[in-house]
């Protein structure tokens, strides 16, 4: 246990208590598995894991279904602590993405986005566009409320985000150069540059935050909805409205959209168009309109110059 707490100290830089996991709630395992491993809490980055030290021989299959049996029974993430361990018996364990930590040697952790190996630190390739969280994550950093020196944990409850995907999300940050963390037993974000200069670092990795549309005809009334598209556009710039009400919605909510007032119709016929977020609009926006940066991040490659001198009125207009 001692060698554990040091490797982690050592290679994370942080100080961890680990304790065992009481009697009654082992309850629940089968008695092959408490048998022959011994199971531990610790809490990682604000995150809690499950410590599962292997006590016996076992094949790479074996554990990966035992490791599932316990993940599946405390419905948390699980680590593997394995104290001896054979080359290509830790390959087959990274090939079926099972975590696991040899102390002193090598910790594999694909949850937490940490492939620590003795001779260093393995980073691991990073795609170049940002998932939705992570996007949400830095919008609202600019717009909505400085996350500087904010437990992980906290802006998980700020953006409705589980804090694993969160976690994912602040080290995607970190890996690309556009925040820091910093901190030993918990994590916080640190943004060395000013707000206009990380919106024009972080613009070219981030997305269009549509993930589909449909139309309608007839009216509809929900405080669920947040004007967006043409009709938002011309509420931050000079450009003209359109008749055609374009509203964004929550991930998944345009299933609970219709009704005897609202038909399907096609893009042609409709007066009401729904964009459905890869994001939760709500959280970035203190009006009824989305906010200016996910939406020009709608608009930014449509080829129309009127378009263009909108959007550079809407970032010319914003106070950083």
């Amino acid at each position: 246990m001692d060698d554990l707490k040091k490797y982690l100290k050592d290679a994370l830089g942080i100080e961890t208590e680990i304790s065992p996991l009481k009697a009654e709630k082992l309850k629940i395992l089968p008695m092959y598995i408490t048998s022959e491993y011994s199971i531990h809490r610790i809490e990682l980055y604000s995150q809690d894991l499950l410590l599962v030290f292997v006590k016996n021989n076992f094949t790479t299959g074996r554990l990966r279904k035992h490791l599932d049996t316990i993940k599946d029974a405390f419905n948390t993430n699980i680590v593997a602590v394995i104290n001896q361990l054979e080359a290509y018996k830790r390959l087959r364990l990274i090939e079926k993405k099972v975590p696991f930590i040899i102390p002193g040697k090598q910790m594999y952790l694909p949850d937490l986005l940490i492939d620590l190996k003795e001779f260093g630190i393995k980073p691991k390739k990073q795609p170049q566009t940002m998932q939705p969280a992570t996007q949400l994550l830095l919008l609202y950093h600019l717009q909505i409320e400085p996350l500087e020196g904010i437990n992980l944990k906290r802006i998980a409850e700020k953006l409705l985000y589980d804090a694993m995907t969160i976690t994912r999300a602040a080290y995607y940050l970190h890996n690309m150069g556009l925040c820091t963390l910093q901190g030993t037993k918990e994590k916080l974000l640190h943004f060395e540059n000013a707000n206009a200069e990380l919106w024009e670092k972080a613009e070219p990795m981030m997305n269009n935050p549509v993930k589909k549309t449909q139309h309608y005809s007839g009216w509809i009334n929900d405080a669920n909805l947040y004007k967006s598209n043409i009709n938002a556009l011309a509420k931050y710039s000079e450009l003209n409205d359109d008749v055609i009400e374009y509203y964004a919605v929550k991930p998944g909510y345009t299933r609970l959209i219709g009704g005897v007032n609202l038909k399907n119709t096609g893009p042609l016929e409709g007066n009401i168009c729904i964009e459905e977020w890869k994001y939760n609009p709500y959280l970035l926006t203190k009006t009824e309109f989305v906010d200016p940066l996910s939406l020009y991040l709608c608009f930014r490659n449509k080829p129309d110059e009127r378009i263009e001198m909108a959007l550079e009125q809407i970032i010319k207009n914003i106070v950083w």
